[in-house]
């Protein structure tokens, strides 16, 4: 048989059972079959998104209020109202919100009590996948 041949699936039978795909490009397959269910797991898996924010502490005779200067883009806070400063968790009360001032009060650890300290607090933003980021994405690239 000779090139130009076309091949009769009756007659031909054992060449074209014997023809194998490589080994190449079956682990290929694989890996990438592999990778995409990683994404896809990977990407319904949700995750907190934390708000990095500086803060004044000052000591008053009802609790220790710390001032925050926000932008209008910064809020909803999650309803959790968690926070977490130097890796500690802490809960929090809004006192009030004035322009882009916020009151929050919090019990702190007496290491950070002091008139006019500023701390860096990490507050619980929202919880999201990665899927939600990307269709949002997607969304905003198409003006929906």
């Amino acid at each position: 048989m000779y090139v130009g041949d076309k091949l009769d699936i009756y007659n031909d039978s054992a060449i074209i059972l014997e023809k194998k795909t490589p080994k190449k490009i079956i682990s290929w397959i694989t890996i990438l079959i592999i990778l995409l269910l990683l994404f896809v797991l990977f990407s319904m898996v949700p995750f907190n998104i934390y708000k990095p924010v500086y803060g004044k502490v000052n000591i008053t005779n009802t609790g220790t209020l710390v001032e925050l200067n926000f932008s209008g883009s910064d809020f909803p806070f999650d309803k959790s109202n968690k926070l977490y400063i130097k890796n500690k968790e802490y809960s929090y009360k809004v006192v009030s919100i004035e322009d882009n001032l916020v009151l929050l009060d919090i019990n702190l650890d007496d290491n950070l009590k002091i008139q006019n300290n500023i701390i860096t607090m990490n507050i619980l933003k929202n919880r999201t996948t990665i899927f939600k980021i990307i269709k949002n994405k997607i969304k905003k690239g198409f003006g929906i």
